[in-house]
């Protein structure tokens, strides 16, 4: 995989395919549209009280760039579908997400809406696990993860059976100095 570096952030090229998506068990294609549904309404709800905040373009886009994949996985032709939202999915997970995710989770910290940034993260977080978007980065999580364990496991090894196994090898126990009353 290819590195790409940026400011701050050292980001791999995720491998992301449209198969996910297309072969997802209905309950999956409902919870989606159930998750558009309730952006709908607090779209509509919240709109003249936070329309001028900055989280609230975010909101916007999410909710667009959503019904836009929607109507791909619905209309068109089934040839074409596939690249279309392969296309879409690399287009979120290269420039969307992060950016929802940070939007968001800035307004949980704020407070007075912290349960209205819960409810768009855990949509965020919801709709990534059912594009497959997370799959990639779950599969390093969990590598970086095992080596961290194997580590530790090596650590504590060495910490318990560290006797037993360096018998051979001189230890240095220093030289005895006499005390002077």
């Amino acid at each position: 995989m290819a590195l790409i570096i940026s400011s701050h952030i050292t980001k791999m090229a995720i491998p992301i395919s449209a198969s996910t998506l297309l072969n997802a068990s209905q309950h999956d294609k409902a919870m989606l549209i159930d998750i558009y549904e309730l952006l709908d309404k607090l779209f509509a709800r919240n709109r003249n009280q936070h329309r001028r905040s900055h989280w609230w373009k975010s909101l916007h886009a999410f909710r667009k760039q959503f019904a836009l994949l929607l109507s791909e996985m619905e209309t068109g032709k089934k040839s074409e579908r596939p690249a279309k939202i392969e296309a879409r999915l690399r287009y979120w997970d290269e420039k969307c997400v992060h950016v929802w995710y940070c939007q968001f989770s800035q307004l949980i910290a704020v407070g007075p809406f912290a349960m209205l940034g819960l409810v768009m993260m855990a949509s965020v977080a919801r709709l990534c696990r059912i594009t497959g978007i997370t799959t990639a980065y779950e599969e390093i999580a969990s590598a970086d993860i095992q080596g961290v364990l194997s580590a530790n496991d090596e650590l504590s090894m060495s910490s318990e059976f560290g006797g037993v196994i360096d018998e051979e090898a001189e230890w240095d126990e220093g030289v005895v100095i006499a005390r002077e009353d």
